[in-house]
């Protein structure tokens, strides 16, 4: 059986699962913090010490979100290709994924794993300039949406910048909500970025999908 150790509510996570959707392959879910002996097997298994991780079949493991999805496409070529292959496509997809990476691992470095050094004379300088960046990436984001013609990115419909793109959204979105469960919503929240609009009117068209619907 094919195994990935995720989290539920992380974003990459949620990719992830997307993508194995996507590519019409069954996977068993191991969620690393209900059970902690399956948040050490996957430290164990992969070097990143993060998740997700995904365990193949033949024992294959590999981790990061988009890694696993690159190797995805080149392992089962057969199926409907994550990323779009024309140059001017392709070159979209790259910029959507690469804004969405910038503004969440900055979003989630600076709200959980540096949150603790926030007493630093340095902390608020950090955290402006980092804070600008992430905005820049989403209002990119929300205007790059906004500009579609279409529902996806790609002209063959549902592919991995949408993923990418709508995972991201949603976890945003999902913060408030959150607060009083998860502390880190309230450290990320704290931070003072904006989730433009444009994003989640986006979004809303994708919220039914039933590969979306099977995260919850």
């Amino acid at each position: 059986m094919r195994i990935l150790f995720h989290i539920a509510h992380s974003p990459y996570s949620r990719r992830t699962r997307l993508a194995l959707a996507a590519k019409g392959l069954t996977v068993e879910l191991r969620e690393v913090r209900a059970q902690p002996e399956f948040f050490e097997e996957a430290r164990r298994l992969s070097p990143l010490k993060t998740v997700p991780v995904l365990v193949e079949e033949d024992g294959r493991v590999i981790g990061d979100s988009t890694a696993i999805s690159h190797y995805l496409d080149r392992v089962y070529p057969s199926t409907t290709p994550l990323w779009p292959t024309e140059p001017d496509e392709a070159l979209a997809a790259f910029e959507v994924a690469s804004l969405v990476d910038v503004a969440m691992n900055t979003l989630v470095d600076l709200g959980g794993r540096y949150h603790p050094l926030r007493s630093s004379d340095a902390w608020e300088t950090v955290r402006t300039e980092a804070v600008e960046r992430v905005q820049r990436a989403l209002d990119s984001l929300g205007q790059r949406a906004a500009a579609l013609s279409r529902p996806t990115f790609s002209r063959r419909g549902w592919s991995a910048p949408d993923m990418w793109l709508f995972t991201a959204e949603n976890w945003l979105a999902s913060l408030p909500a959150r607060v009083a469960t998860a502390p880190v919503a309230t450290q990320v929240l704290s931070l003072g970025w904006r989730l433009p609009p444009e994003l989640s009117r986006w979004a809303d068209q994708h919220r039914d999908r039933p590969d979306v619907r099977a995260l919850a």
